[in-house]
């Protein structure tokens, strides 16, 4: 077979072929003066023969480098323990109840008369409400909240009739969809916002109250994001007291779930 009948039967084939070649080296000489690729593979293989040659890093360094990792999760695991709010059992829904939404609705209730009844016979005046909407909450996610703020609430009323003020004029529980903003991805904040009126005195002794009182154990801890002191016109020597406290929910750690 000569080469003109090699042509004629395999044309096709051939053009084919020759027009995949010329593309290769079209594209070869594109991505050359386009992209110094060669020089990048030349470095990343020096690179890693350099790394091939490094020293060893020792046993005895790994281990130590260990035992400071160790160290920091139990110290993290502390500070985590120490600073979660912990509601009491009271605002919590009992397992397997049938109807958490009358749960926290009787809950409401009996906190809200226990603590005006409370504060009216030291000549206080408390919100009847709390601060709580007036529809108590369907959902569960929501209905736990609920609790955990009626739970701040009731720990700073206490507070505040122990240390004396005159009134607290205005409790304001932060929508959870803004709180959930703020907060990070192994935390939720809820944040409630008092206005609370007394002597400088009884101010001095709530604000010291909800410092010490997870040291005491007479509170869970609450984060105190801003207390603001301003005189009250018209009433002399009073002043009012812009508290804002946050009970922090920290997700536990791998070491803390470790029984």
């Amino acid at each position: 077979m000569d080469l003109a009948d090699l042509w004629a039967q395999h044309k096709r084939f051939i053009l084919v072929v020759a027009g995949a070649l010329l593309l290769l080296l079209i594209g070869r000489g594109v991505v050359q003066s386009q992209w110094d690729y060669e020089s990048v593979v030349y470095s990343a293989a020096r690179t890693a023969q350099g790394m091939g040659k490094s020293e060893r890093v020792g046993d005895d360094l790994v281990r130590e480098v260990q035992a400071d990792v160790e160290s920091l999760r139990t110290r993290f695991a502390e500070l985590a323990k120490s600073m979660r709010h912990q509601p009491g059992a009271a605002f919590q829904v009992p397992p397997g109840e049938a109807n958490p939404r009358s749960f926290f609705f009787k809950r409401h209730r009996d906190t809200s008369r226990a603590l005006v009844e409370a504060a009216e016979r030291q000549d206080i005046r408390v919100p009847e409400a709390l601060g709580l909407k007036d529809m108590a909450p369907t959902e569960p996610e929501e209905i736990r909240r609920q609790l955990v703020a009626l739970d701040v609430v009731q720990q700073v009323v206490i507070e505040s009739i122990s240390a004396g003020v005159r009134r607290i004029g205005a409790i304001q529980i932060e929508d959870e969809a803004r709180g959930r903003g703020k907060a990070a991805s192994f935390l939720t904040e809820l944040r409630v916002r008092f206005e609370v009126v007394g002597g400088e005195r009884s101010i001095r002794a709530l604000l010291a109250g909800l410092v010490d009182g997870a040291a005491r154990g007479s509170g869970s801890f609450l984060a105190i994001d801003q207390a603001r002191v301003k005189p009250v016109k018209g009433e002399l020597g009073m002043l009012q007291l812009d508290l804002s406290v946050t009970a922090l929910q920290i997700e536990k750690s791998d070491s803390e779930e470790t029984p």
